[in-house]
C-alpha cells in the first residue's frame, strides 16, 4: 500500500472526498453503521454477483470469480459474457474465508477498480497482452489524484474505515490510533496507518 504511483493515468480525477462519498453510498446500500466491519467474504459471494456499475458503455453487470492468477486479485473485462469480474486467486479466497486483514482490503481495493475504472477495465479487456504490459511499463507524469491504483486503494480504505466511523473513533479516544482502526474494523496495521494519512487529507490537514 505504497504511496508512490503505480497505477496508469485514471480517466478521471478523483479527490478524497469524491472517494469518500462513494464509499459511503456503498456502505449505506449495505445498511452498514459507521463502525460497522465490512463483510468482504458476503460482498464477494453474494453482493458482487447482484451489482452494476454505470459508465459511458451503460449499465455493467459485476461477477466474482476465484482464478489461478499470477496476483491476490484482479478486475477484469470478460468480453464473452458482457461484465466485470473481480477475481480473487485460490490463496487470497483462501485468506479471504479465514478472514484475513490482506485479503479483505483485497476485495474493498478491486472493488474501487470496478467502481471507479469502468470504462478503462473494458477497453484494457480488449487491449492486447503486449499492448497493456508496454502501457504500464511507459506511465507518463501523472499527480496522485489521477493514478488508478492510488485511487483504489484511497476507495478500499475509505469502504473499510468510513470517514465518519474513523471521526467517531478518534472523537472518543482524543487521539488517532491506528491500533484503534486495526481492532475496530479488522485491518492490518499497514492498511490502518494509510487510512489515517487519507482521513487527514479528506479534512484538508
Amino acid at each position: 500500500m505504497s504511496r508512490s504511483l503505480t497505477g496508469i493515468r485514471a480517466d478521471r480525477t478523483q479527490s478524497y472526498r469524491s472517494i469518500e462519498q462513494m464509499t459511503a453510498q456503498l456502505r449505506a446500500m449495505l445498511s452498514l453503521n459507521p463502525l460497522d466491519r465490512f463483510d468482504a467474504l458476503g460482498f464477494f459471494e453474494e453482493v458482487i454477483p447482484e451489482m452494476t456499475v454505470e459508465c459511458g458503455a451503460g449499465v455493467i453487470s459485476l461477477c466474482e470469480a476465484v482464478d489461478e492468477i499470477g496476483e491476490e486479485g484482479r478486475t477484469k473485462w470478460d468480453s464473452s459474457a458482457g461484465r466485470i469480474e473481480i477475481a480473487l486467486s485460490g490463496r487470497a479466497y483462501s485468506m479471504l474465508r479465514e478472514g484475513h486483514p490482506r485479503a479483505v482490503y483485497t476485495v474493498a481495493h478491486e472493488a474501487g477498480h470496478a467502481c471507479l475504472h469502468t470504462d478503462q477495465v473494458i477497453r484494457l479487456g480488449d487491449m492486447p497482452i503486449g499492448s497493456q504490459v508496454a502501457l504500464h511499463r511507459n506511465r507518463d507524469q501523472h499527480e496522485p489524484y489521477e493514478d488508478t491504483e492510488w485511487q483504489a486503494n484511497a476507495f478500499g480504505s475509505a469502504l473499510l474505515m468510513p470517514a465518519e466511523g474513523v471521526s467517531r473513533l478518534f472523537g472518543r479516544l482524543g487521539r488517532t490510533s491506528a491500533i484503534a482502526l486495526t481492532e475496530t474494523f479488522g485491518v492490518s496495521l499497514e492498511a490502518a496507518g494509510y487510512r489515517i494519512g487519507t482521513y487527514e487529507r479528506s479534512l484538508g490537514r
